[in-house]
């Protein structure tokens, strides 16, 4: 059964390997896992140069258990590879590029990635199977708010839900249609999905409301699609009650593609395992972590021809599960995406990460949904500034200060200085209609 399943359908076979047994899903990683080692080893100098420097002999590595022998690589190693190898790296492999598509250079200078054919049906394919399972079908108008741009997540949804049998409305972000003419769009030719940024979601949402529209009667949408940035659930608890819709998470990168997944059950994100093979490691030690423990993810993408991740530490902290899910699919669960290692932020002894502090501003109605964390260096020392919108003044706007920082030290145990902006004030300072996704830190200490 596992080699028919090898060819990583989309909807509706690929509900055979959603419902597949935990035997044959190994099955079908061990058989990518060979191809992909044989193939990277043949056409790959990257990852033959990492491997010989490693004293790794790939002959050895019979199947998922083996993998740990295989040494971790980073954003740094591509970069690396940039560097010594322009302008494309030597991670892209011998193959036929059908196209280019690069990251969004947000930490760090951009990464080109090159795609096969085979990748990028692949791709698209699993964003097929992640609409699908959030409610997108033939018939659908599917407005798309992404960045129509090098970084990859506008195309890929784009042909996910044409594979489906939706109609794209390829609206592009706030930089290409402006928001208001977003918003005339989503009314007037009754859209029903829409697929953003949590953040520009909410943006949408203020915007249509300053235009006199009525969230709920004025508009049909029912499902939002997320992804490019981390949704916690209280961004989530806003989106939806503001629009009226489903909002849900996926998961991704444009080294790695489409691997993860919400479904309607909204409990985490299921994992293309037949695609990928992901762990969670120790981010210091880079040893393996037992299952529902916290750590870095790193993933192995088993399908791709070109610049294929193999043993990738993304840079994000998360936990995954192999609790069975309410939808019936058997696929393992990415839990939590706690935050970027990127992004972690050391503040009087405690760690913090952006999406901690955006949990706490999201359950106070009082504080809009647009923020920032300045850190500058004065006097040598660093220093921390929280930014938040609010339409409060005066005496309201100090007991609000008193609020949130209570709210800041229960949840996170420290409390940071807040500076306090007029609704719209800030989001004009950020730009947030130019933006691909949300950078909620800007780090002065550099100039």
């Amino acid at each position: 059964m596992a080699s028919n399943l090898i060819n990583y359908p989309p909807p509706p076979a690929s509900k055979a390997i959603e419902r597949a047994n935990r035997e044959t899903i190994t099955s079908i990683q061990n058989l990518g896992l060979q191809r992909l080692l044989r193939t990277s080893s043949e056409k790959i100098p990257f990852y033959r140069r990492i491997w010989q420097a490693a004293g790794v002999n790939i002959s050895l590595i019979k199947d998922l258990k083996d993998i740990i022998n295989l040494p971790i690589i980073s954003k740094k190693d591509l970069e690396q590879s940039l560097q010594d190898y322009p302008p494309f790296g030597d991670y892209q492999g011998d193959y036929p590029c059908y196209r280019i598509q690069a990251s969004a250079g947000s930490t760090g200078y951009p990464k080109p990635i090159f795609h096969t054919a085979h990748d990028w049906n692949i791709i698209t394919n699993f964003w097929a199977r992640r609409l699908a399972a959030q409610g997108v079908r033939q018939g659908d108008m599917v407005q798309i708010a992404f960045t129509y741009a090098l970084f990859i997540v506008a195309f890929t949804s784009t042909e996910g839900a044409l594979k489906l049998g939706a109609t794209i409305i390829p609206a592009g972000s706030g930089a290409v249609t402006s928001s208001e003419r977003q918003i005339e769009i989503a009314s007037k030719w009754e859209v029903t999905v829409v697929g953003t940024t949590g953040a520009y979601a909410l943006r949408l949402a203020d915007v249509a409301e300053r235009m006199g529209y009525d969230l709920k009667k004025d508009f049909k949408i029912r499902v939002m699609f997320h992804t490019a940035e981390t949704l916690t659930e209280e961004m989530r608890a806003r989106i939806e009650a503001k629009w009226g819709c489903k909002s849900y998470n996926n998961y991704g990168s444009v080294e790695t593609g489409a691997p993860a997944w919400e479904c309607r059950e909204q409990n985490g994100m299921h994992i293309n395992e037949d695609g990928y093979y992901f762990e969670v490691v120790d981010p210091e030690t880079k040893q393996p972590l037992p299952e529902g423990e916290q750590g870095a993810l790193v993933i192995t993408s088993l399908f791709k021809e070109a610049a294929p991740v193999i043993r990738y530490m993304i840079g994000d902290i998360a936990t995954i599960t192999s609790e069975p899910c309410k939808c019936g699919c058997t696929l393992r669960r990415i839990v939590k995406v706690a935050g970027r290692l990127d992004d972690m932020l050391k503040f009087k002894g405690v760690t913090v990460y952006p999406t901690s502090i955006e949990s706490v501003l999201h359950r106070l109605p009082e504080v809009g949904d647009e923020y920032c964390i300045v850190i500058d260096s004065i006097d040598g020392q660093d220093q921390v500034v929280l930014r938040v919108e609010t339409i409060f003044k005066g005496e309201q706007l100090d007991q609000l200060r008193y609020k949130l920082q209570q709210a800041l030290k229960a949840h996170l145990g420290v409390q940071i200085p807040i500076e306090f902006y007029s609704p719209g004030e800030l989001q004009q300072e950020l730009n947030v209609d130019q933006r691909i996704k949300s950078r909620r830190i800007v780090d002065r200490r550099k100039q």
